[in-house]
């Protein structure tokens, strides 16, 4: 550990490091207002605890754990928010042939579908990205913790806004008939007829395909949920596997 890493901590003289200003206003009882943030100070666990040093059970405090869960679950939110709205964008691309031409006139690349599903997925892919990144992280008992609570707050925040976005959408399917689609489109467009008309034919277009998007907004969610997950577990594996096999060549 080099001389700057080192004066962040302190030395119990038992082997123990305790991290500075732990006792009061410690690292575990901040509040951190962003996903970098909480990623930051598992890092300096683990700093600590990949050098074989150890960091007393209570260090990381219920508040602590609460922390680092509220990180997670706001993470998780604000991924689903973005999700919903980038969602409502690309929906009227996919509905409506001409509207796609005209914006595929400045992006061309809107053209293909695959490169909508993209533009979906940025959130989720990002945040996935980032939680399947601590995998290398999850070493220690104190790391573990923390890493743990934070995508633990992840999972039940996707999950709350996944269940919420489906009902969301099969609702207003449900609630989509030629009536009120004419209705909406009227007063939306000014009563101007020929906009009526052509949103209204959009509105009947995506009742069908709001039901198609719900269901694969579920499955979406419930990747982005457990991959971090089986990637945290798979690099735990491996970890293990190489252990093993290094001390099998040593006892040779």
């Amino acid at each position: 550990m080099t001389k700057t890493d080192t004066s962040k901590y302190e030395d119990s003289g038992s082997g123990t490091i305790i991290p500075m200003g732990s006792s009061d206003a410690g690292s575990s009882n901040r509040i951190f207002p962003h996903l970098l943030d909480a990623i930051s100070q598992i890092q300096q666990f683990y700093i600590i605890e990949s050098k074989g040093k150890e960091i007393p059970d209570d260090f990381l405090t219920i508040r602590g754990k609460l922390n680092f869960f509220n990180v997670g679950f706001g993470a998780g939110f604000f991924e689903a928010l973005i999700f919903a709205f980038l969602m409502c964008l690309t929906l009227p691309m996919i509905s409506d042939q001409n509207i796609r031409a005209w914006v595929a006139g400045y992006f061309p690349p809107l053209e293909y579908d695959v490169f909508i599903w993209l533009i979906n997925l940025i959130p989720v892919l990002i945040s996935g990205g980032l939680c399947c990144y601590m995998g290398r992280y999850h070493i220690g008992k104190i790391t573990k913790r923390a890493v743990d609570m934070l995508l633990f707050g992840r999972f039940c925040s996707l999950c709350v806004k996944g269940l919420l976005l489906f009902f969301v959408l099969i609702f207003i399917s449900n609630h989509i008939t030629p009536e009120s689609a004419w209705n909406f489109s009227k007063y939306a467009m000014l009563k101007k007829y020929h906009l009526a008309v052509k949103l209204y034919d959009i509105i009947l277009y995506l009742k069908p395909l709001l039901v198609k998007r719900a269901f694969e907004t579920l499955a979406i969610f419930g990747v982005a949920m457990v991959m971090p997950f089986l990637t945290i577990w798979g690099v735990d594996w491996y970890r293990k596997f190489i252990e093993l096999k290094n001390r099998e060549i040593m006892e040779r």
